[in-house]
């Protein structure tokens, strides 16, 4: 990499032997240094210099104040007077970056400066990653020099608990990933997963206790992970209005998503809300309102006596909860969206339009934009959220009109938008390219959102929020997606599992039959868009082969989504024979991989029984039929062990505007919507099957 400086003294070319041995620690040396996540901005190793051995540590040396970060798993916690094979920790003022550090291995001392006690943790981070690198390739900790500071101050990701909670050990060890790769903030979406103490109503049954979240908070303060809360307003409401007690607030009596905004009581709601949010959350710096995807203001009789707009509702509604964060000491956030969809600006900054065709487009509406400029609350943070790719004329025009009017703006990208299972795409590429988009642009710092919809599990998210902490972390690097992808599996799973093949791509090429393949209209992670409506596949007919002349190409797909998915399942049991970490994570991708398959061996089954109708063919679908109860039971134990599934007894659910997936129901008949539809449509016809 360009930024790994290589200090090679004269004394290398005196003799052969010693030349080919520091060739040996050379390579080493770059085994252990390339793989760290983020990268560090400067690294110079001295290939002359003798390391050290993880093992030889015998403590930590405290200059001054300096104190032993918390967190810390590879080093023994216990101070001593001497410096040899110790780490000495200082605090230096001359270091300019708040989180920055220098760390130095050298003469069989690591020494460790920073000028805060959050360079000494992220200095600390980067030396437990060398050290377990260096462990696993039996090697010492190379000499080195590493200066090293963030590119973004803000590196948040988003935890949305719209429809899910996980168990509290598994919330804990979210925290302590963060921690390791330097991601400093979280905004959680609470919605109904705290124990509201005004509207009690509204809470979840299963919802943690406000002094349940301080103390995760007080956990994520040691981590230097700031935790701000989400507690959607005006929109996405239905956790609030769904409740018989709470309809009087609606903008539209037959709809729990909007809150009327001309409506005070409504505001009383709302701002105990944001009261218990703030108590749950001690050491948050922002509050954010939410406010986005509100497609009715204005329709109801209050708002209509007001002969407003909806931006203008928008705006005055913005104006007053605002104005309770910041009185409250919080920095309030706002999605941004309706302000862009309210003017006609909606396609042209999500770039949903050709390129050449979006200057003439913000041109013509951008007087109707500005027309509106005074009522834009100043001390707002205006949260610009692009999906895709960021680096786009769209996108960058709304950030740089932000500027312009001298309005802060923070970016939010994606790992995880509405699939179900699995986050797909290109997301990797996408999250670097709101850190490239911001270089000419300033702005706050960037929340990489993990929406959930389709509730799929934290830990395939992470390959996601770990590309989000190297790029905002390190932009100026030039590491590719290939090379992002070596040092993910080497992290994550250990040296030896890193050689293996990328299994990902190959896991994601198996997704498209499985969202349709059941389907005649319909896709399972676009539920939304259809309103929750699906046409099932058609079944065999009395004529033979007729059913399979016409899904022909479809069991095409299903035979090698058979081979795709034995080869992942062989594939993945190596990865867990040859990882040292996280065999969690690739139980998980065993039993999504499962699932996968399950619906092309179906398929497969059901074309072999249409074209032969004979005995054998009958009975292998039968038994296929069978295999799913054992396929959902395998699936279920492994997310059963992180996550609550299912909701509690009592719990209400809402009226599901988007139709999303993971509330469909309250058991978890939901992550197997398709599958169990079209087997009851399939033993229904055929009787015998069941």
């Amino acid at each position: 990499m360009r930024n790994i400086i290589y200090y090679i003294t004269l004394f290398s070319v005196v003799l052969a032997c010693p030349h080919l041995s520091a060739q040996n620690t050379k390579e080493k040396n770059d085994s252990i240094l390339q793989a760290l996540l983020p990268e560090p901005q400067s690294v110079t190793v001295y290939h002359e210099e003798k390391g050290i051995a993880p093992d030889e540590i015998k403590g930590f040396h405290l200059v001054k104040k300096a104190q032993i970060p918390f967190g810390i798993k590879q080093f023994p916690l216990k101070t001593v007077d001497e410096q040899q094979h110790c780490i000495v920790l200082e605090l230096n003022k001359s270091i300019k970056a708040e989180e920055g550090y220098e760390l130095v291995i050298k003469d069989n001392v690591i020494r460790l400066s920073a000028r805060t006690s959050k360079g000494l943790l992220y200095g600390m981070m980067t030396l437990e990653q060398i050290a377990r690198n260096a462990k696993e390739i039996n090697a010492e900790m190379p000499a080195l020099k590493i200066e090293d500071y963030p590119h973004s101050s803000y590196r948040a990701i988003h935890l949305d608990l719209k429809h899910h909670i996980d168990k509290k050990e598994y919330m804990y060890s979210i925290l302590d990933k963060m921690a390791l790769y330097k991601l400093n903030a979280i905004i959680v979406e609470f919605e109904d997963k705290i124990k509201y103490e005004t509207y009690p109503v509204i809470g979840a049954p299963n919802a943690w206790s406000i002094d349940e979240w301080k103390e995760w908070c007080e956990y994520a303060h040691k981590l230097n992970i700031e935790v701000s809360p989400l507690i959607q307003g005006i929109g996405h409401a239905d956790f609030i209005l769904k409740h018989e007690e709470m309809k009087p607030l609606r903008e539209d009596p037959s709809s729990d998503w909007v809150c009327c905004p001309s409506n005070e009581k409504y505001y009383k709601v709302q701002f105990k809300l944001y009261e218990d949010a703030i108590k749950a959350t001690p050491y948050g710096k922002y509050l954010h309102v939410g406010g986005d995807e509100v497609g009715t203001l204005g329709t109801c009789p209050r708002c209509k006596k007001q002969h407003k707009n909806a931006l203008e509702l928008q705006m005055q509604w913005l104006k007053r909860v605002s104005d309770y964060a910041v009185k409250h000491g919080r920095t309030p956030i706002f999605w941004d969206d309706m302000v862009f969809k309210h003017v006609g600006l909606y396609a042209a900054i999500l770039d949903q339009i050709p390129p050449q065709q979006v200057d003439s487009v913000w041109q013509k509406q951008l007087p109707e934009l500005n027309k509106h400029i005074k009522s834009f609350p100043k001390k707002v943070i205006y949260m610009r959220w692009q999906y895709g790719n960021a680096d786009q004329p769209g996108n960058k025009k709304a950030l740089q009109w932000y500027h312009d009017n001298k309005l802060k703006t923070m970016g939010a990208t994606a790992v995880q938008t509405t699939y179900a299972m699995l986050p797909l795409g290109g997301f990797i590429n996408n999250i670097k390219s709101f850190q490239t988009a911001r270089q000419d642009i300033p702005i706050e710092g960037v929340l990489c959102t993990a929406w959930d919809d389709a509730s799929p599990l934290t830990d395939t998210f992470w390959q996601g929020f770990i590309a989000h902490a190297q790029y905002s972390w390190n932009i100026q690097d030039d590491m590719d997606k290939e090379e992002f992808d070596r040092r993910y599996r080497i992290n994550e799973f250990g040296y030896q599992a890193s050689g293996l093949p990328n299994f990902r791509p190959l896991l994601e090429s198996t997704f498209p039959l499985w969202e349709t393949g059941l389907l005649d209209e319909g896709v399972r992670r676009s539920l939304y868009r259809t309103g929750g409506k699906f046409k099932l596949m058609s079944l065999p007919t009395e004529t033979k082969g007729e059913w399979s002349i016409k899904y022909q190409k479809r069991i095409e797909e299903a035979q090698k989504n058979i081979a795709k998915c034995q080869q992942l399942k062989e594939l993945l049991l190596k990865y867990r024979k040859e990882s040292v970490r996280n065999e969690y994570s690739l139980q998980v991708f065993e039993c999504i991989n499962e699932l996968t398959g399950y619906t092309a061996e179906l398929l497969f089954a059901l074309s072999e029984y249409d074209i032969k109708r004979d005995f054998a063919s009958f009975n292998n679908l039968k038994l296929c039929v069978k295999k799913f109860d054992t396929v959902r039971q395998n699936m279920e134990h492994i997310y059963s062990q992180i996550r609550v599934l299912g909701q509690p007894e009592g719990y209400l659910l809402p009226m599901n505007h988007h139709a999303h997936l993971a509330i469909q129901t309250k058991n978890s008949d939901w992550m197997f919507w398709y599958e169990t539809a079209f087997l009851k449509k399939l033993t229904e016809n055929i009787p015998d099957l069941k």
